[in-house]
């Protein structure tokens, strides 16, 4: 019996040790565990070595060492377990995409009723350009000859189509066409696709994660799929943090803010059409608007906010209205939202009394709730994989992995309570000439006594000031 035994304890003893080393090893690979709490988890997983190779050795009684031999056990399944879940973490923090590039889709479209099924159709035939892209057209000439005739605006697209045999667009603008226009969809076809890769000139150097202020851009693009794809921004949050004072602020400006774009100074836009021209133009646009620096931004889209609720098992969102579009219904009170419902409640907003302020609001309400959630014991121990699968490219920034680990070590290293306040810039609805479209739409203009609000308080949190001090 004694050597069946022994037999069994030198078994759990090599798979112990080996479950220990490979925790040790992760343990140090993800370093988000801060020295003073790593040097305890090793002294006592030195512990256990000592007690479990010396009691085994000295200690007689045949319990003990069958509990010896238990504990083994039981300490290996925790080990691996634990460094499964690290392992997770590590995989997920290496799949966060810096954001360096973005893709751009460009559509050749025909008139729906036309004789062009296929891109060779339109060989030798004129098809016009709307905001020429010398990549994009390098392609297209790659696939057929043809003659370029440029295009000045929408206006030109939507009133004047037959006066091409097909029109070369990007699909952001594809959208926002279709979204101006009900019917536009219905009149034509994309008959080819053609996917270019532009990089980004934003660097994220310079800062200090965990003792300088920094300003990060959160922008929601009105796009699923693929997280690298131009869109317009229909959410733009900025989030500035003061590591040393705790504070954080949200500052939320409305889509349809009406604005100059960044290097754009003929006409004014939405904020929102920034996106069409990448990630960078939408920064570079906040900051012009609201005089402060962006360091970081971390870009989501639909496809962020659909998988993340449903990763975790739906979300209970507060709602102090009842509202219906598009087929979906919310009432006043607790809505237990999937990913689905969750999305459109944070997008709907003709319907709304407050139009865009009314949909930001929604928008806090979902990010609130999505944080209780996964803050529970239940979503940190179920469904923990499934969050990170989640996440797991469906957004970018150019916050690097290494800062990303930085700020959660500091956190745990000090257990700090941060205080959190929004505040939001406003305008007057309008309707008013848009340098994207070409025509007028529906805008906000700022009212600029809410825009210097905006720019105190965000100064006075990276200046070190407490909220209720500005």
């Amino acid at each position: 019996m004694s050597k069946v035994l022994k037999s069994f304890y030198v078994m759990m003893y090599i798979l112990f040790l080996m479950a220990f080393i490979f925790l040790g090893f992760e343990l140090f690979m993800i370093n988000v565990i801060p020295n003073k709490y790593l040097f305890i988890i090793v002294g006592i997983m030195v512990l256990f070595i000592l007690l479990i190779s010396l009691g085994f050795k000295f200690i007689k009684r045949k319990s003990f060492k069958i509990f010896l031999v238990l504990l083994e056990f039981i300490l290996s399944i925790i080990s691996v377990i634990s460094s499964l879940y690290i392992y997770r973490t590590n995989t997920f923090f290496d799949s966060v995409k810096d954001i360096d590039s973005e893709t751009d889709i460009y559509y050749v479209i025909v008139e729906k009723d036309s004789s062009y099924k296929k891109i060779e159709d339109l060989n030798n035939k004129n098809i016009g350009i709307f905001m020429e892209n010398d990549k994009a057209i390098n392609e297209l000439e790659k696939e057929i000859e043809f003659s370029k005739v440029e295009i000045e605006n929408v206006l030109q697209i939507t009133s004047n189509f037959n006066s091409f045999d097909g029109i070369f667009l990007n699909s952001a603008y594809y959208d926002l066409i279709c979204d101006e226009n009900d019917d536009f969809n219905d009149k034509v076809r994309i008959i080819k696709k053609i996917t270019i890769t532009n990089e980004s000139d934003l660097s994220s150097d310079g800062v200090d994660v965990v003792k300088d202020s920094f300003n990060i851009l959160i922008s929601g693009i009105d796009t699923g799929g693929p997280i690298g794809v131009t869109s317009r921004s229909d959410v733009n949050i900025v989030m500035t943090i003061n590591p040393k004072t705790h504070e954080i602020l949200l500052t939320h400006i409305p889509r349809d803010f009406y604005v100059y774009l960044h290097g754009i100074t003929s006409s004014k836009d939405k904020l929102t059409h920034a996106g069409i021209y990448g990630v960078d133009m939408t920064l570079k646009t906040v900051e012009d608007l609201l005089d402060i620096d962006i360091d970081y931004y971390i870009r989501v889209n639909f496809t962020t906010v659909e998988k993340m609720v449903d990763a975790i098992g739906g979300v209970d969102v507060v709602s102090d209205q009842a509202f219906s579009e598009y087929g979906y219904s919310f009432k006043k009170g607790i809505n237990h939202l999937d990913g689905e419902n969750a999305l459109m409640f944070s997008r709907i907003r003709h319907v709304l009394p407050g139009g865009d302020r009314d949909r930001g609001r929604h928008q806090e309400a979902v990010i609130t709730a999505i944080f209780n959630k996964i803050t529970t014991s239940e979503v940190l121990l179920k469904d923990y994989n499934k969050l990170l699968s989640s996440l797991s490219d469906t957004f970018q920034t150019n916050l690097k992995t290494s800062d990303f680990k930085k700020i959660i070590k500091h956190q745990i290293d000090g257990m700090y309570s941060w205080n959190i306040n929004s505040i939001s810039v406003d305008g007057t609805s309008s309707k008013d000439y848009c340098y994207s479209l070409g025509q007028s739409a529906y805008v906000m203009i700022p009212d600029d006594r809410t825009v210097d609000k905006a720019h105190k308080y965000i100064s006075g949190i990276i200046d070190g000031k407490k909220y209720n001090e500005i």
